[in-house]
């Protein structure tokens, strides 16, 4: 290896190389030249100018390791295209681009062409890991496109105005003990001008067929969202994000959703904390998901909000101290002409869940937009205890509660509105204000 190598401009890398101590302005940066390279720094600075061009670019490589360097004023600190088995280790990124602050929403799916400024961005990168890294007070920490078999862990890209791990199209990577809080966006309104924090910034992003990935024991605090699962639907289909699992990630604390997943298939949640947001789990038209032993509490609407969706299992979740714990319902929508079948959810099974403290623990419902009623909700061993309401429906078909507990509801264990096709069997009623209302309107 070259030690106490002084880098330039335009600097090519052939061989492993540790670069010399001190701040260098680059502003064409450098690039690896060669496969199986190693570069370091040892107290090494590298900057650009003006926020653009890209510190260090590495394409059609394999093999190449690059560590405890910092890099800052380049529209991405570090760029890799077309590599193999790249590790990106102990490495700070600061001051990349940004685009225009509070009137400025992120558009969730720009190309690889058009992809926004950030610390870190690997394309058509197989195999490898990001480890250690500072990606912090920026727009973005890494953004992963076309990516697969990567390894993204115990870094810390947080406080920045965008996403902190963002995956397109990228499918079979780990995700793991990652410091991603307070990834949020101030954002103005431009219909009436109200300022909010919103503006589809988040923690974890993953979009356009990002599937069979893992997310585990992250924090996602205080994000726009702290996970957003975004699977796109459009008039010719859907390109979901199916078959991830997300476990054990710390996802409190968003102005909006703790986690949403969107048009999306056999996703997991376990054992996540999705708690003082808004709402804990935002899940519109996902279907085939598994929502089990997560915290769900102090939401301020909704704890488990599911609208056209089907097939879903919730099951020994605590869902505590929120608006409403669990809501499964339809309410029509522009989206729906698209997707025949979808009018309304169907085949919900919610199931050994504590659910009490809430304004209504369960709420089953088909909105007025639709003539078709959602059917086939299934609640089974719950607990429903010191609700306002344990449960409620109203325009369902074909829905069972059966063998659940509802003990010391204020207002009503089950509340039934307009005659709903519900069957209740087995259940123990204890120290309700009443067992069951019935509402004919």
């Amino acid at each position: 290896m070259q030690t106490n190598v002084t880098p330039t401009d335009g600097m090519v890398i052939n061989e492993d190389t540790e670069f010399a101590s001190g701040t260098y302005i680059l502003p064409h940066g450098l690039s690896i030249g060669a496969d199986g390279i190693t570069l370091r720094g040892a107290g090494t600075v590298i900057r650009g100018e003006m926020q653009q061009g890209i510190g260090i670019k590495i394409e059609g490589r394999r093999g190449v390791t690059v560590r405890d360097l910092s890099i800052g004023s380049y529209h991405y600190g570090l760029r890799a295209d077309d590599c193999d088995d790249l590790t990106i280790q102990d490495v700070m990124v600061r001051d990349t681009a940004e685009i225009q602050g509070i009137d400025s929403f992120l558009y969730l799916w720009p190309s690889i062409e058009d992809a926004y400024g950030g610390a870190i961005l690997l394309h058509r990168v197989r195999g490898g890991v990001v480890r250690g890294c500072d990606l912090q007070h920026q727009m973005h920490g890494v953004q992963l496109y076309g990516c697969s078999g990567l390894t993204i862990e115990r870094n810390n890209a947080s406080f920045n105005s965008g996403w902190g791990v963002y995956l397109s199209e990228t499918t079979d990577s780990l995700v793991q003990d990652n410091q991603l809080d307070f990834c949020n966006r101030v954002y103005r309104r431009p219909e009436d001008g109200s300022i909010r924090v919103e503006a589809d910034a988040a923690a974890i992003v993953l979009v356009r067929s990002s599937s069979r990935n893992k997310f585990l024991r992250n924090s996602c605090l205080c994000g726009g969202d702290g996970i957003f699962v975004a699977g796109y639907y459009h008039p010719g289909g859907v390109t979901p994000c199916n078959d991830n699992l997300f476990e054990a990630n710390d996802c409190r604390l968003s102005p909006n959703n703790a986690i949403e997943s969107t048009f999306s298939q056999g996703n997991i949640f376990r054992g996540n904390d999705c708690s003082r947001s808004n709402y804990g789990f935002w899940m519109g038209y996902s279907w085939d998901t598994v929502i089990e032993q997560n915290t769900v509490e102090y939401n301020r609407f909704v704890g488990i909000a599911i609208e056209h969706g089907h097939t879903n299992h919730i099951r020994e979740n605590r869902i505590r101290l929120n608006g409403e714990g669990v809501r499964l319902w339809t309410r029509g929508g522009a989206v729906v002409p698209y997707w025949p079948g979808w009018e309304v959810s169907y085949g919900e099974t919610v199931e050994d869940n504590l659910i009490e403290n809430n304004t209504t623990g369960f709420s089953g419902y088909t909105g007025p937009e639709t003539l078709a009623q959602c059917r086939g909700y299934i609640l089974r061993g719950n607990t429903f205890h010191d609700n306002r309401v344990g449960v409620h429906f109203s325009r369902v078909e074909d829905c069972a509660v059966a063998a659940n507990t509802f003990r010391a509801n204020i207002e009503a264990a089950l509340r039934l509105v307009g005659a709903p096709d519900v069957r209740a069997t087995d259940n123990i009623f204890e120290g309700n204000r009443a067992d069951l209302i019935e509402l004919h309107l």
